[in-house]
């Protein structure tokens, strides 16, 4: 009866020979399919995890390590803290890992998480991760324009994707929503609506992407001949009272804005709760424009107009990447920087009068 227990159990757990032998292809497709190789065909790759999920395979992590050298994880850097009164604290990074791990999904790596407390806290855990070889790759995010992080896995040749760009000429996997053409495209859409004294509800400036909003910004100003209203251009932690407390302190200005630009959804709703404790009304006495990427702008009192990215669909594209890098895929192949739909639903033009 032991025996043959053990037999069952053996049956139980099939191996790549198994796969190999269900589907018809090489142990060596196989093993390359499973761990997310280029080299592999889509269809392919498809079928192989399929049938590896029909037949309940699961790779021996530790064996697979002592014959390849390789740990089989990837590492995603998540901040752990953020500013006092940050509402909405970690959904767009359960988005972002929800994105990744789906494109994980099927090969034989596993998510390992790293929080980290602030960007020194991040350098230092990237560097623990490479130099201890914690992991095959990494992911990270909230790019700064100078980014030591991006210097150091780029001189170390480590495998790593970035969900946003520096300011520097360097080759590495990135992707990035194309921040700059988002912030021109909002502000010149206002500016056709008759206003002049526009704001910008923006990140902090360290952030690379928070300098891309302003080049727009600007550039829609310049484009249209008209002098930016940078005065108008707040920078902080994009936490809900963030926006607010922005809000309430430019709207009291004695040139007030007539218009808004927010970073994102928690900043807009601060914004809208500052705009009805002064009995402002949104298209009507001052416009708004909000970036979203969790799809929540909809539900705002009234709807707001937003440029809509899923930050969803970037976790994949990050997770692909990864997968891809870490297979030995040129980094100059994997970039990808997307531009965000425009979802109108304010005329933006205070009802057609012109503001200035």
């Amino acid at each position: 009866m032991a025996e043959t227990e053990k037999s069952d159990r053996r049956e139980l757990s099939p191996t790549i020979k198994t796969l190999a032998a269900h589907t018809g292809y090489s142990i060596a497709t196989i093993s390359k399919a499973l761990r997310g190789s280029p080299v592999v065909a889509q269809p392919t790759r498809d079928a192989i995890v399929a049938a590896a999920r029909e037949l309940g395979y699961q790779a021996n992590a530790r064996g697979m390590a002592l014959r390849t050298g390789k740990t089989y994880r990837a590492a995603v850097l998540m901040p752990i803290t953020s500013a006092a009164g940050y509402e909405w604290d970690g959904v767009e990074y359960t988005q972002i890992l929800s994105g990744i791990s789906q494109a994980l999904e099927g090969s034989d790596y596993q998510l390992s998480v790293h929080g980290f407390r602030d960007f020194g806290d991040a350098f230092d855990t990237a560097r623990r991760i490479v130099d201890q070889s914690a992991a095959d790759g990494l992911i990270f995010s909230g790019v700064q324009a100078d980014d030591p992080r991006i210097d150091m896995l780029v001189e170390s040749d480590f495998p790593f994707v970035s969900l946003g760009r520096c300011r520097k000429p360097l080759i590495y996997a990135h992707v990035d929503v194309d921040n700059e053409w988002a912030a021109f495209t909002a502000t010149a859409r206002l500016i056709a609506g008759g206003h002049r004294r526009i704001a910008l509800i923006n990140a902090d400036r360290r952030l690379s992407y928070a300098l891309d909003r302003i080049d727009g910004f600007s550039r829609a100003f310049n484009e249209a001949g008209l002098a930016a209203s940078t005065d108008l251009v707040a920078g902080g932690d994009l936490s809900t009272r963030f926006g607010r407390d922005s809000a309430l302190r430019l709207l009291g200005l004695p040139s007030p804005p007539t218009a808004l630009v927010c970073i994102n959804e928690s900043t807009t709703l601060g914004v809208l709760s500052a705009l009805g404790s002064l009995d402002r009304r949104v298209g009507v006495d001052v416009d708004v424009i909000a970036y979203d990427d969790i799809n929540v702008s909809a539900y705002f009192t009234p709807p707001i107009t937003t440029f809509y990215q899923p930050i969803e669909l970037l976790g994949r594209k990050l997770g692909e990447f990864l997968l891809r890098r870490m297979a030995g895929e040129d980094p100059a192949k994997l970039a990808m920087v997307s531009r965000p739909e425009l979802i109108g639903r304010q005329p933006d033009n205070l009802g057609g009068r012109n503001r200035r």
